[in-house]
């Protein structure tokens, strides 16, 4: 969906994507990434890097602390989560200061599980993307990209069967958002 998007853009002659992330990562996981050399050199020679992380990170709360979870499980892991993706940020402009980043911001997947717990974890999740838009913004030529509200209320026609991850419309839907950012951004 993107590339065929970005490929009817005028200045684009080619699109090629690789792919650094893996099912299941963390920040942690992606640092981790960010210290192999195939990894640093493709970021070295990119036109444009996609970011989306957190989400796993905000799953690692709710399975660690299930029987007992608070905000302040939350608010604990948001700390180093935030220290991560600065770090994730800084290598990435210390490898390619030009290139544009769209860092996706996170949304709820949960909705239709929590029930009255939405009320709860709403404010934790917009507190996440807050923080999140606020250290990317410290970054030249960095785009937050929101998509709680792409998915808020949708999630059982644009989540797959896993209720975690975006379906064909869900990516379709963040397509289009990121190819809004890119044209506002040239």
């Amino acid at each position: 969906m993107t590339a065929d998007a970005l490929k009817k853009q005028k200045n684009v002659k080619q699109v090629s994507f690789e792919d650094l992330g893996h099912l299941g990562d963390t920040s942690a996981d992606l640092l981790n990434v960010l210290k192999k050399p195939q990894a640093r050199e493709t970021i070295r020679h990119s036109n444009t890097i996609f970011l989306t992380i957190g989400g796993n990170d905000i799953v690692h709360v709710l399975k660690n602390h299930f029987m007992d979870l608070s905000t302040s499980d939350f608010n604990a892991e948001q700390k180093v989560f935030s220290a991560h993706l600065e770090t994730v940020f800084s290598e990435i402009r210390k490898l390619n200061p030009d290139a544009p980043i769209y860092y996706f911001g996170l949304y709820n997947p949960f909705e239709d599980y929590l029930g009255t717990a939405n009320k709860d974890f709403v404010p934790i999740l917009n507190s996440w993307n807050a923080n999140s838009k606020k250290i990317a913004s410290r970054y030249r030529n960095t785009t937050f990209i929101p998509t709680f509200d792409i998915f808020k209320g949708r999630g059982s026609t644009l989540l797959y069967a896993d209720h975690f991850h975006p379906n064909e419309k869900g990516y379709s839907q963040l397509s289009s958002r990121l190819m809004t950012a890119i044209r506002k951004n040239q």
